[in-house]
């Protein structure tokens, strides 16, 4: 896992030390970081959206078509990718925006468990002659070199054996956010750190909750409500575990990640809510409806208005066959409803096999 972690660690180190090269602190740093990290995976974050948008609306269509070919797969398969295809909907779109935090994740891992050369691009021979210095006077390792000289820098082992161009840099680097020392790594014991991996995985739990509550449509077709309940509170489990095994810098940027996440799927639901694309695709649908219409009416050599409504006749005469059964159904099934107080049911293609 460090080779994957130290890969992706070096563009996002590149990242942290061009902001570190403009604001003399790693804390704020890292809060700019989190902020465009974010800003540019919005895109991919809108992108999904409207895919759970769109998921909202033909759900049902969905369930319909799993249930009618339970038995043929195959049938059932060109079925959902026939409707994938008219919503323009990409299963897989949802993947990306979903792995790519984590791999963040991983990447700023690295980057604050070596933050002397990341962001102070200090060499590695010094590093390793630091940490021999270390080892020599007695201090334990404690299995983040960097980490400890930082610690220990004004240490004299470390202050006589190392170029003073080096000790004064690594003396100089602030790596602290509001007088909390990000090197630090959570315990259970009473203090003001035991509070980061707590609250990360109270706002991931928040995050999840807000996500499920405004598309439970898309979370259901995704694995079922049962799954995603389970990680609904595995998810914030992990990332408390995970906070309490690394410095809490990791943890910080995963509550600031976590509020992002939270108002931004609160904005995006707001701009591209299923209600809002339903109404868009109905709209889609009977223009094209009274497009083919029109086309009917050409062959059929019948003269029509585009501008102005058909007349019952008319429109009886250029609905196909489907569509006029599914007319006559439409207005059998709204007559009962109306006389005997029920609720009206769409209808169906499976209501005219």
């Amino acid at each position: 896992m460090n080779w994957l972690t130290n890969i992706i660690g070096v563009p996002l180190g590149w990242i942290m030390w061009l902001l570190y090269s403009v604001i003399q602190n790693y804390g704020i740093v890292l809060i700019l970081f989190t902020i465009l990290v974010k800003a540019l995976m919005f895109p991919l974050s809108v992108k999904q959206q409207k895919a759970t948008a769109k998921m909202s609306v033909f759900q049902p269509k969905i369930q319909e078509i799993q249930k009618k070919y339970e038995k043929n797969k195959e049938k059932q398969q060109e079925e959902m990718m026939k409707l994938y295809e008219t919503h323009g909907y990409n299963p897989m779109s949802g993947c990306l925006p979903m792995l790519l935090p984590f791999i963040i994740l991983f990447g700023l891992i690295d980057v604050i468990y070596r933050p002397l050369t990341h962001i102070l691009h200090i060499g590695s021979d010094a590093i390793a002659k630091a940490t021999e210095l270390l080892a020599a006077s007695g201090i334990s390792n404690t299995g983040r070199p960097e980490l400890d000289i930082l610690t220990h820098i004004n240490d004299p082992a470390l202050v006589n054996g190392l170029a003073a161009d080096v000790v004064s840099k690594i003396q100089n680097f602030d790596y602290s956010l509001f007088g909390i020392d990000l090197s630090v790594v959570p315990t259970w014991a009473w203090n003001w750190f035991l509070l980061i991996p707590i609250l990360s995985g109270v706002t991931a739990f928040l995050v999840s909750m807000v996500s499920m509550k405004m598309n439970p449509a898309a979370n259901q077709q995704a694995s079922g409500m049962g799954a995603m309940k389970i990680m609904m509170y595995v998810m914030p489990l992990f990332s408390v575990w995970i906070a309490f095994s690394v410095p809490v810098g990791v943890g910080f940027y995963w509550i600031l990640s976590n509020i992002l996440s939270g108002v931004q799927t609160v904005i995006l639901y707001k701009i591209y809510s299923p209600e809002k694309y339903k109404k868009e695709f109905e709209e889609k649908m009977q223009a094209e409806a009274e497009k083919k219409k029109l086309e009917r009416a050409q062959r059929k050599k019948i003269k029509v208005d585009p501008n102005e409504p058909l007349d019952p006749d008319t429109e009886k005469m250029l609905l196909s066959e489907k569509e006029l059964n599914r007319k006559r159904l439409a207005e059998a099934r709204r007559r009962d409803a109306e006389k005997y107080g029920e609720e009206y049911v769409e209808v169906t293609d499976k209501d005219l096999m």
